[in-house]
């Protein structure tokens, strides 16, 4: 087991964008019962039970070819988080900005394709919208 692997356990911060990267970039064809599983997921999450985040790699590890995609996403915003390099294109806040809620980020992001029969088509297309920002912002290429 490598130390990438270790990390890739429990609760994990980066596990949302990594799973909703990887079903937008995914090619394959995800089985019926992981679709079911990110479904069910996605319900728990509109309910409010955020902590079901981390079950999002445990899924993720159930079909091999899809794992490798996670991994990659995973790192790369382990990596982009790491040099700070996504900051350096914010705004700078006050105190007069609105906090933003996680939960705002699951209902807003991850809700529509974790809830949604086709997951890995509503994410496309939710990433298509913002695809030139994620790409110049975060430099990941869809």
């Amino acid at each position: 087991m490598t130390s990438q692997e270790l990390k890739l356990s429990g609760f994990n911060e980066f596990a949302p964008k990594a799973f909703l990267i990887s079903l937008a970039k995914f090619e394959g064809t995800l089985a019926p019962e992981l679709i079911a599983e990110v479904n069910e997921l996605g319900a728990a999450l509109v309910g409010g039970d955020v902590k079901q985040t981390s079950k999002l790699i445990e899924v993720a590890k159930k079909d091999a070819a899809f794992y490798e995609v996670f991994k990659q996403a995973h790192k790369d915003l382990r990596q982009i988080d790491k040099t700070n390099e996504k900051n350096k294109h914010l705004a700078e806040l006050d105190e007069n900005t609105p906090s933003r809620q996680t939960t705002d980020d699951f209902n807003n992001f991850l809700a529509p394709p974790l809830t949604d029969a086709n997951p890995q088509s509503v994410a496309k297309k939710l990433f298509s919208g913002v695809r030139d920002l994620v790409e110049r912002v975060y430099g990941l290429r869809f």
